[in-house]
């Protein structure tokens, strides 16, 4: 086999005899030795080859919270800190459980949907783990955290099943005492030991989105719309409730005025009035608005790609 040399700082959290993937080891002088291929492939990816370039572009695309990292200082207002719920219990609470390769959507849940990424199988293995990862700082904080987020997922042997189900885990293979084994040291691991999106837990879609026009200069933080019919049926319901309330009071306001034509209604009447022609009219502005402002967006998008 063929050896590959890189330096090396820290250990992992795991033990060699508790990694849960194969594919690298390491010799006495700690050089990796790829065992399933000659000139060595980073584990579970056999077209990414072991050169630091390529494996670090890899872990960025896998790991990176960057985007979440930045949002630090808002977060709060989107999430709590340790509110991870295990995957049995997201079914009590009728969330269906969708797979995601995106780092940055790992725990963000939108009504009866949340995603989850699945641990690649590189971060199983000890020796790609000590060489790459331990060394490196960013990568190691946002793996630690990454890898926690396991340690509340799955607490019970019911949420092991449900991860191998639902194959956020790589190895079909895995049993339940193996996985307790390996994930046990992570479950130590303070705010301090990870990135600072993993210092949160579960994040809700919708605040993110809101939240991102406001703060961020973003038009979502993840567009859940495909098509601008769905974007603009979500403001039905507030339309009707807030038009149907403007009517009865109108109504009542005419029937009292009718009534009794000195009536106390008589001058606040002419004020809500025109408030409600200027509310109506800003209401049927405002659809035509959005749809030119997303068509502006594709447009802008389209030249820019």
């Amino acid at each position: 086999m063929n050896q590959v040399g890189f330096s090396h700082y820290g250990q992992p959290p795991f033990s060699e005899g508790d990694e849960l993937a194969s594919g690298l080891k390491l010799d006495q002088d700690e050089a990796l030795i790829p065992m399933s291929s000659p000139d060595g492939a980073i584990p579970g990816q056999p077209l990414i080859p072991l050169d630091l370039n390529s494996v670090h572009h890899f872990l960025s695309r896998e790991l990176s919270t960057k985007r979440l990292d930045d949002m630090y200082d808002r977060l709060w207002l989107v999430s709590s800190r340790d509110n991870i719920s295990p995957l049995h219990h997201q079914a009590i609470k009728g969330r269906q459980i969708l797979i995601t390769e995106s780092p940055d959507l790992h725990l963000v849940w939108y009504y009866d949907r949340i995603f989850i990424k699945p641990i690649p199988r590189c971060l199983l293995n000890y020796a790609f783990f000590k060489t790459f990862i331990s060394c490196d700082e960013s990568v190691r904080l946002a793996t630690n955290g990454f890898l926690r987020t396991y340690t509340k997922l799955i607490i019970h042997e019911s949420d092991f099943e449900v991860a191998k189900e639902k194959k956020l885990l790589p190895c079909d293979e895995i049993t339940w005492k193996e996985w307790c084994k390996f994930i046990q040291g992570f479950r130590t691991f303070v705010d301090a030991d990870v990135a600072l999106r993993y210092q949160y837990g579960e994040l809700r879609l919708t605040r993110l989105n809101f939240y991102s026009k406001v703060f961020f200069d973003s038009w979502n933080y993840f567009d859940t719309y495909t098509q601008h019919g769905w974007y603009f049926k979500q403001f039905i319901a507030p339309y009707l409730f807030v038009f149907g309330s403007i009517t009865v009071v109108l109504t009542a306001m005419q029937t009292a005025i009718t009534a009794d034509p000195g009536s106390v209604y008589k001058n606040p009447a002419y004020g809500f009035s025109t408030f409600s022609i200027g509310v109506t009219l800003i209401g049927l502005a405002l659809f035509p608005v959005l749809y030119l402002l997303f068509q502006l967006r594709e447009f802008v998008y389209a030249l820019h790609h």
